[in-house]
């Protein structure tokens, strides 16, 4: 054996035993355990293989941009994990040596074992999927080229059974679930509570609209929730089955077709959330079609009858379905409009049109009817949450900051009722307290901020991670789905046709996958899914070096801005519904960044 191969050895029984420590601290094994030492040696065996120890070992040729790639990623990810796990790589050690120490051993153990996977994971992408050639029929060589057809029969028999695969679920959860949210919408929408925009009023009107059509041919208060409902699934089966159709269209064959069709449905919140009476449903079947439209005009460089009709329709439900949509639609299409600077005009014909009926809407039409403004502490939970942790926990506050505060409200509410990771009860303080004060001494109160802030770094870290942390790190979401109408003053209750005794076990069940199936689990994770997306856009770059065309970041521009959007006013730290635009349309960004590898220019 070489001095070479005898380093490289040394080297890989290191990186095996720092993989196999960090996997000990953060698994909550015994030192002892067995496994540990099974692991330990599978490690090194695999690392000699990938790193060419040995006489016969091969070493994949891996090229200097997915080198740099694999670093940059693990890199990220290592970092998000320290946040994600940092109450736990200190191995629950006193001294202060030990816990350096665990800490050190721990994060070079993550970050090794996420290098060496990722580096061969990118690789095998690359040497498996970048097969095409210029010259062969099924690749790309031209911006107006479509490789596939919609076929609008396929489209409808799959949205068809989209709509079946909900139906049993609805019919055993009759007429739906509903929330305290969701009251809150209902009611507004029949009239009992004045119109109010805490939650989007285009969807209280929808409620309205669909709860009436129900109820005057019934004249049941149930079916006429179940008329929403039903309208509701319509909407997302309609919505799957046209991302699928139009990736279709670009190329994508019949197993990734039906990958999509089940990556929906296999997934419990997905069933669950087509029953439920959220704007975060409709909004998020809205971003999924957004989404893919926006591809594919990219990918063609060029606008169709079909595209510009739905671009109009999702476009507008992604800025009036959610408040931060409108802000994720600008900074998009921003971006998607210098991308398409050589054919420019219809797309910012576009653009300026749904900003203005957008406008129009969130301006005029609102005032006529009436509707409410949300409270200004609604846009301030970040810094609401991080002045209350100063305050909660005693940080360093001057006499006249301290005067400040208490002019709003007092500070004892915020030192018993502060919640790291929920604004709820900050955003009460200041909504029940001198809120117009605030309102109209912002420049006061931003000094304020700005001054605890630099008194109190930490406290501003600490708070802004409680509070964001769900969207980013790879923890399960802390609210995911709810199932039946949950307790309300309007008396009403679920009517199940079917299951009715089993109902509550079956939503039972679902509601706990997520918690004992692992590998499976990680699409339940908001933050697992956006540290996802930088690997993808990671492999779109090396497929551009490639010579692919880059044109599915287009894809990834409205999760882009959505997810900056929610770290900048998150009001519940791990809530999936809040990213469920992300969630929706993941499937279909994960096949859209795989047919990058194959639109190969010549």
């Amino acid at each position: 054996m070489t001095s070479s191969n005898k380093t490289n050895l040394i080297v890989n029984l290191i990186i095996s035993y720092l993989i196999t420590f960090a996997v000990f601290n953060l698994g909550g094994f015994a030192a002892s355990d067995i496994v540990l030492g099974v692991l330990f040696v599978a490690v090194f065996a695999i690392l000699n293989r990938l790193r060419g120890v040995g006489e016969s070992a091969e070493k994949p040729e891996y090229e200097r941009g997915q080198r740099i790639v694999a670093h940059v990623i693990s890199a990220l990810w290592t970092v998000l994990y320290w946040i994600y796990a940092s109450d736990r790589l200190g191995g629950g050690m006193e001294n202060r040596l030990f816990v350096i120490v665990y800490t050190v051993f721990t994060i070079a153990g993550i970050y090794l074992f996420l290098f060496f996977a990722l580096r061969f994971v990118i690789w095998k992408i690359g040497s498996v999927y970048m097969t095409g050639t210029p010259d062969s029929p099924a690749v790309d060589t031209s911006e107006g080229a479509v490789r596939g057809s919609f076929i609008t029969k396929r489209f409808f028999i799959r949205a068809g059974i989209i709509f079946v695969c909900l139906l049993p679920f609805f019919l055993m959860n009759y007429p739906g679930t509903m929330t305290i949210d969701s009251y809150e919408q209902l009611n507004q929408a029949r009239g009992i509570y004045p119109y109010y925009d805490l939650h989007p009023w285009a969807h209280t009107m929808f409620i309205g609209v669909m709860y009436r059509i129900g109820y005057a041919v019934t004249g049941s208060e149930l079916a006429g929730i179940a008329a929403f409902t039903i309208a509701q699934m319509i909407l997302l089966a309609i919505s799957v089955s046209y991302s699928i159709e139009s990736l279709a269209e670009a190329g994508l064959g019949k197993t990734g077709r039906i990958a999509l069709l089940l990556g929906y449905l296999l997934y419990p919140y997905n069933v669950a959330y087509a029953i439920t009476m959220w704007k975060d449903v409709l909004f998020g079947a809205a971003v999924l079609v957004f989404t893919v439209t926006l591809y594919r005009v990219a990918y063609k460089h060029a606008w169709s009858v079909r595209d510009v009709s739905v671009f109009i329709i999702s476009g507008i439900g992604t800025c009036i379905l959610r408040h931060n949509g409108f802000y994720a639609f600008i900074a998009t299409m921003i971006v998607f409009l210098i991308y398409m600077r050589r054919n420019i005009k219809l797309s910012l014909i576009l653009t300026v049109a749904l900003i203005a009926v957008t406008c129009i809407f969130n301006g005029p039409v609102k005032r006529a009817y009436n509707v409410e403004k949300v409270e200004f502490a609604h846009s301030l939970t970040i810094p609401l949450q991080q002045i209350a942790r100063v305050v909660a926990y005693n940080g360093d506050i001057s006499a006249e900051d301290m005067e400040m505060i208490e002019r709003v409200n007092t500070t004892e509410y915020l030192r018993n009722e502060y919640t790291p990771g929920g604004s709820d009860p900050t955003m009460q303080w200041m909504i029940f307290g001198d809120s117009a004060y605030v309102e109209s001494h912002k420049l006061q109160y931003l000094g304020l901020w700005m001054r605890l802030g630099i008194r109190n770094p930490r406290a501003y870290v600490e708070a802004y991670i409680d509070q964001t942390r769900g969207y980013y790190t790879t923890m399960q979401p802390e609210q995911t789905e709810f199932y039946g109408l949950l307790p309300n003053g309007d008396e009403l209750y679920n009517a199940p046709v079917f299951f009715a005794t089993r109902r509550i076990k079956i939503n039972e069940i679902m509601f706990k996958l997520h918690n004992v199936l692992p590998v499976y689990s990680i699409l339940y994770s908001p933050g697992a899914c956006l540290q996802l997306m930088m690997l993808g856009a990671a492999l779109i770059l090396l497929a551009m070096k490639k010579g692919c065309r880059g044109y599915a970041f287009i894809a990834y521009l409205p999760m882009a801005a959505l997810t900056l959007t929610v770290l900048i006013a998150a009001p519940l730290c791990a809530d999936l519904r809040y990213a469920y635009g992300l969630m929706i349309s993941f499937p279909e960004l994960i096949a859209m960044t795989f047919l990058t590898y194959s639109f190969k220019t010549s």
